[in-house]
């Protein structure tokens, strides 16, 4: 998606131009409300993804006993269904970006590492981290051991060009792995934004398994113990990859409405993520939004400095797992492709279940 032809999805987080010219860390701020959470208009190019018409929904349906809608771009069903009972597994590609010297933007192997860490951490709730109060999602991340064409690869690429390191130039048009088996991560200066994505899943113009299907993450905000204080601790990148696999902000369409069902169509489309008419920056300790209710800014989803956030809810964790089983099911390993190419009699799907690692 080209940037001149849509708002990205992600409340671009802007940093000051002058500190991203310096390559020195600057404030970050909240972006004017028409930029906060803005739906990409429809100028699209290329193919679509609707997954309510998707031929294969049938078979998810067989396979998972579930539906899209289930996830859907104005509604949720974050059922039991969904509950984190075995492990899906992402293979993730780190792509980067330096300016012509290699020098801006530089990023070493063991920073990239940390960040795999922390998604793990975040993700897995895992104990004595930062993540462990967090529900667990058991959705693990490890970079990529095989590139597409088969040859072992440490799962990190890097690239010396100025303006892909500014974010432009269709890079990712060039540098893309197959978007469907992995989740490509660039990092740089991300236009002047902490992160984004380009579009949630459930959209139905979003563009999945294109190209263009990204997280970008500010090399500043990136990895553990960086230079930006206090968005060094990786969570912006936790933050992101919850866009990615369809969560909205928790302060999304305002405070929304508070009760079941209501609470599934309206906000953030989730009932146990509290009612929030605004982001939150610093740590608010006890600060309150719509009518006294308190503000979650240990939620991921929200705009707090890293060490604030603490985790995402059952009903998130519910609604990313969804996303993977329905829009995003080749990122899960093993895919489903083979299960599609074999039928899903019970023992093919009882042979899949059983292999998530």
């Amino acid at each position: 998606m080209r940037k001149n032809s849509a708002i990205y999805f992600l409340c671009m987080i802007l940093l000051t131009s002058n500190s991203m010219a310096a390559e020195a860390p600057g404030e970050l701020f909240e972006p004017s409300s028409s930029l906060s959470c803005g739906v990409p208009d429809p100028v699209f190019s290329g193919a679509t993804v609707d997954a309510s018409s998707s031929a294969l929904d049938a078979v998810r349906a067989e396979i998972f006993g579930t539906s899209p809608a289930d996830c859907g771009f104005n509604t949720s069903n974050p059922s039991a269904d969904y509950d984190p009972t075995t492990r899906y597994t992402i293979e993730v590609v780190v792509h980067i970006l330096m300016d012509d010297a290699c020098v801006q933007g530089a990023v070493s192997d063991a920073l990239v590492l940390s960040q795999i860490e922390i998604l793990n951490e975040d993700f897995l709730a895992q104990p004595g981290t930062n993540g462990a109060p967090g529900a667990d999602s058991q959705i693990a991340f490890v970079l990529a051991q095989e590139d597409p064409q088969g040859n072992p690869t440490s799962g990190i690429t890097r690239h010396c060009n100025t303006t892909w390191y500014n974010d432009g130039g269709d890079y990712f048009e060039t540098l893309a792995w197959d978007p469907n088996r992995y989740i490509n991560i660039y990092t740089g200066t991300a236009a002047g934004a902490r992160g984004y994505v380009p579009f949630l899943p459930a959209q139905s113009n979003a563009m999945i398994g294109d190209n263009s299907d990204r997280v970008v993450v500010n090399q500043l905000a990136f990895g553990r113990n960086g230079p930006f204080p206090p968005h060094d601790q990786g969570r912006t990148l936790t933050h992101e990859v919850g866009h990615f696999l369809g969560l909205f902000h928790p302060y999304f369409g305002g405070c929304g409405l508070a009760n079941p069902p209501d609470c599934y169509s309206t906000g953030d489309l989730l009932c146990d993520t509290p009612p929030d008419a605004m982001s939150h920056n610093e740590c608010p300790v006890g600060a309150t939004s719509c009518g006294g209710v308190t503000v979650p800014i240990e939620n991921y989803m929200e705009l707090t400095d890293d060490l604030c956030m603490t985790g995402f809810t059952l009903e998130q964790v519910r609604r990313m797992r969804c996303t993977l089983e329905h829009y995003r099911p080749d990122l899960i390993q093993p895919t489903l492709t083979s299960i599609f190419e074999n039928g899903f009699e019970d023992g093919n799907v009882d042979a899949w279940s059983s292999s998530v690692p």
